[in-house]
């Protein structure tokens, strides 16, 4: 047998070896294992529509309804804990939380404590309107409905300043072009017209190390993208 071919099995050998002797991937602290059949304790950060919290009853909102569905995956009970992303994240660094949802995005502040899933969803902030919508290159003085008090709210007054913004506090007041998220424009029938301000991903959070959950809660994720985007059109329905 040549030299090559003897090295080559032999270094397959002992990583075989190596392998067989651990479990991969593995939850240093058994955040899956905890979890089978026991009790998935999940942080809760307010921000409509991705959590929605009711004061003395249980969140509602996307993300609850998806935490749910992977509760349920993995024959859990849920212990929802209600704070802000200060105040749970250590906790999750901690391993006294095992999923912190919240509409996450990659600026998350605090790395160290919190582990994101894979991105499972994407979201723009764009310029809409009814079909057939053009808009004009010119777009001095253009009326533009944004949500009082929203993100689009501040980046059409920092990127789109020469138009003229018409606030509303619901989407049944919208009535023309309007600077709103992906799911609004569908949620009011209302096709994009390419014009994105912002861009972003959205994941959940686990805590740092336990890889087994992480993966288990990323593959649950990613196979419902497309759920998620209903769920996000209907909350923006509501």
């Amino acid at each position: 047998m040549p030299v090559v071919t003897r090295r080559l099995l032999l270094a397959t050998t002992i990583a075989l070896v190596v392998l067989s002797g651990c479990d991969f991937p593995a939850d240093p602290e058994d955040t899956l294992e905890n979890a089978r059949g026991g009790s998935l304790r999940v942080g809760v950060i307010e921000n409509e529509p991705w959590v929605v919290l009711h004061g003395k009853g249980e969140p509602t909102g996307v993300e609850p309804e998806l935490v749910r569905q992977f509760a349920e995956s993995i024959d859990s009970d849920i212990s929802w804990i209600e704070g802000s992303a200060d105040e749970l994240a250590p906790a999750v660094g901690g391993f006294q939380i095992d999923i912190l949802i919240g509409g996450l995005t990659a600026d998350f502040p605090h790395p160290e404590d919190v582990v994101m899933t894979r991105p499972y969803i994407d979201t723009e902030i764009e310029l809409g309107g009814p079909s057939g919508t053009d808009l004009p290159d010119d777009r001095d003085g253009l009326g533009v409905y944004v949500e009082r008090g929203s993100e689009a709210a501040s980046l059409l007054f920092k990127k789109e300043s020469e138009t003229t913004p018409i606030p509303y506090n619901s989407l049944s007041e919208v009535d023309g072009v309007v600077l709103a998220d992906s799911f609004e424009l569908e949620a009011l029938g209302y096709e994009p017209t390419g014009d994105i301000l912002r861009d972003e991903d959205h994941s959940m959070g686990a805590p740092p190390g336990e890889n087994a959950f992480l993966i288990e809660l990323e593959k649950f994720l990613l196979e419902r993208k497309d759920e998620a985007a209903t769920l996000l059109t209907e909350e923006a329905s509501r």
